[in-house]
């Protein structure tokens, strides 16, 4: 199974922004998504991560979670792959604070397309009950968070190597411009 992967293209808060550290409630990918909650009991600085929900879509804005992907087994070139890392439940992650007219970037995987591709000029919202994001034609207005699709990229490569096939790999990646997220 692949897991989606982020990139904060030109996301503010790497530079003099908020970066939040997270608890995840469950397991999580990077490039997921949700809302900053209260601290965790006995921490200052830990703070929980909820799920948007119906209610809370159109009052709270959200975090972007990018935590950086260390993988401990190196015993194949596959395993280092940020394709095969997930963010274990109860692990402390990195959790992005988004700002209007940031740039970031997730793989296909972490977001709820309505085709098999993203469609350049739609828009993402948050997703009822799920850490994705979810793709629209046209966003409801009463949105906390939307996000524009403004490209789809392929990165990466393969090689054909004869009877086994190929090698290598190529992300798709959906950039995403952030057009509104309430606070």
């Amino acid at each position: 199974m692949a897991y989606s992967v982020v990139r904060l293209d030109n996301v503010k808060a790497a530079y003099t922004g908020h970066i939040f550290s997270v608890k995840a409630p469950e397991e999580l990918q990077n490039g997921f998504v949700g809302h900053l909650g209260g601290f965790v009991n006995g921490e200052r600085e830990v703070r929980t991560l909820e799920k948007p929900t119906t209610a809370s879509i159109s009052q709270k804005g959200l975090v972007l979670i990018a935590h950086s992907p260390i993988n401990y087994d190196e015993s194949t070139m596959a395993s280092a792959s940020e394709q095969n890392y997930k963010i274990e439940a109860g692990e402390v992650v990195r959790a992005y604070e988004l700002h209007e007219y940031d740039i970031f970037s997730v793989t296909k995987e972490g977001i709820d397309l309505i085709g098999a591709d993203a469609g350049v000029g739609n828009y993402v919202v948050a997703k009822d009950g799920s850490f994705k994001l979810k793709e629209v034609a046209t966003p409801a207005g009463t949105e906390a968070f939307v996000g524009k699709i403004i490209a789809q990229e392929a990165v990466g490569t393969t090689t054909v190597v004869g009877a086994n096939g190929a090698v290598g790999r190529v992300l798709e990646y959906v950039v995403i411009e952030v057009i509104k997220n309430v606070k």
